[in-house]
């Protein structure tokens, strides 16, 4: 297990250690306080969990909610704090750093260890994505885990890391289910290198699929209970964005999700290995059977879930490039470990200053887009959303008519919705729609209905129009709709028209 690659001025394990979580701490606190100061507001799929996690739901008709579930807890442990999503993601950021580190350590120098870790800074989801908390973020973090505990497990074959493969596996697929396609790889894997056939015969593999099992089973209860919601809705709803139409897109769309993914490498950590390695790259020996099985091992990993997502793309004609965020996290270490310099000529500290310079980039752009990005587009993101003062209105509206808490806010769509259910005082559930699927208006969650809605009272929310839309009557006949208009400017400084949002209050009974 702890074969070395041999490189010039070794560096000790102390100090490796030290240069790791110096770094990782720093990076991970830089993203958690860009976004925090920065951003008045959640980007959309964030605020949706933000509604979510206090249902402590199994699921909704998209997704497991383990996400929604650390989001909650850290709500709690930070009294409801703002910065409490983007805090989830960099405790997120620093797992998903630690794994690749403990990973590249056993078969690299302690030296290039840290190179193959570092390099992956500027990698997209730690840096532009990392703010965007939601259930990517869950999966990307177990898929890490599972990659890590899962290679320790066939490496060693003790009982600890099969047991903590079966934890990683089934919390991720608490987060989303593709994590099966990595267990796929795992397995094709342990299948057909013959040493790792034989841990079948053993009772590891086996406690890995039963703890598995066992944690995933409650959320299998509520899909045999849902009639299967989210398989039906995942179906259904499959975001299309043609690109030809036609047989066209069947071969096209998988060729752009391999150039999205190439070109989302390119940054990091393909061409930032160029000063750190030169423009010629040659092929190391390798020393021993673990190296071999290392590159065997991260090579199944990367490529089979590749493969399938490109294959189901051609098929469905879409074209994701995020769908590959959970496959290269380890890209670094195969590189490092598969090539090396010409000459002898590796310098740590001009390694860490080219890597340095690359994420300096993205803080630079992320800054831009936060602060400069309306003023030249002349269009709010929802970074720009005046939730707070949204929900201040809508708790003024209800509490100067009754005197019992809001219990829902219901909106067809979910953007104004989920600001309001998360901002208001008694933070109401959230009876809301996704529109966006193609698919109709379908209610995100299972914990309320109109009914509900009717009986209790509530908050009903459009957009824009000065008429309120059919549905509010149709759904709603005890509505009482607001005469005016309200209005609220985007928490930017540019010279965008305000957000104007119709009003609704269903009396409770």
């Amino acid at each position: 297990m702890d074969v070395k690659t041999n490189t010039t001025s070794e560096m000790s394990k102390s100090q490796a250690t030290v240069w790791f979580w110096t770094i990782t701490l720093a990076f991970a606190g830089l993203w958690l306080l860009l976004p925090s100061l920065l951003h008045p507001a959640y980007k959309g799929d964030t605020v949706e969990l933000q509604f979510i996690a206090k249902e402590w739901v199994w699921g909704t008709t998209k997704h497991p909610m383990l996400s929604a579930w650390m989001l909650e807890i850290a709500n709690i442990l930070t009294r409801r704090a703002f910065a409490a999503p983007f805090i989830v993601s960099a405790l997120c950021t620093i797992a998903m750093l630690f794994s690749i580190w403990q990973l590249a350590r056993n078969v690299l120098s302690e030296k290039f260890a840290l190179i193959a870790t570092f390099v992956m800074l500027p990698y997209l989801p730690f840096t532009l994505k990392s703010y965007l908390y939601n259930p990517n973020t869950a999966l990307m973090t177990f898929w890490v885990l599972s990659t890590l505990t899962f290679y320790y497990a066939f490496q060693t074959n003790k009982k600890r890391w099969w047991i903590a493969a079966g934890l990683a596996l089934g919390l991720g697929l608490h987060a989303k289910y593709p994590i099966v396609l990595l267990a796929f790889a795992v397995l094709c894997y342990s299948l057909w290198f013959p040493r790792f056939r034989q841990h079948w015969k053993e009772t590891g593999p086996w406690i890995t699929v039963l703890i598995a099992f066992v944690i995933f089973l409650p959320h299998l209860i509520w899909l045999y209970q849902t009639d299967f919601i989210t398989i039906r809705y995942t179906k259904q709803a499959v975001s299309t964005r043609p690109i030809l139409g036609g047989w066209a897109d069947h071969v096209l769309c998988p060729i752009v999700f391999a150039l999205g993914n190439l070109g989302l490498l390119l940054v990091s950590p393909i061409l930032l290995l160029v000063p750190i390695l030169g423009w010629r790259w040659k092929r190391r020996l390798l020393e021993n059977n673990t190296e071999r099985e290392t590159l065997n091992y991260l090579l199944c990993c990367m490529c089979i879930p590749f493969l399938f997502f490109a294959v189901s793309m051609g098929m469905k004609g879409i074209a994701r490039t995020t769908y590959g965020f959970p496959l290269w996290f380890f890209l670094g270490v195969y590189l490092l470990l598969q090539f090396q310099r010409l000459d002898n000529n590796f310098s740590f500290v001009r390694s860490a200053k080219w890597i340095s310079f690359a994420v300096s980039v993205f803080v630079v752009v992320f800054i831009i887009g936060a602060t400069i990005e309306p003023h030249v587009t002349g269009k709010p993101s929802h970074i720009h959303y005046p939730m707070h003062e949204l929900g201040a209105a809508c708790d003024q509206l209800w509490y100067d008519r009754f005197d019992v808490p809001c219990r829902y806010v219901t909106e067809l769509g979910y953007l104004h919705g989920s600001f309001v259910a998360y901002t208001m005082k008694d933070r109401p559930s959230a009876h809301v729609h996704d529109t966006w699927s193609g698919v109709g208006p379908v209610p995100i969650g299972t914990w309320a209905t109109d009914e509900d809605v009717n009986q209790k009272g509530g908050i009903i929310l459009w957009g824009a129009s000065e008429q309120p839309p059919d549905w509010v009557h149709q759904r709603f006949p005890k509505a009482e709709v607001l005469p005016e208009i309200l209005e609220l400017p985007y928490k930017t400084g540019a010279k965008i028209p305000p957000l104007r949002i119709g009003i609704a209050i269903v009396p409770p009974q």
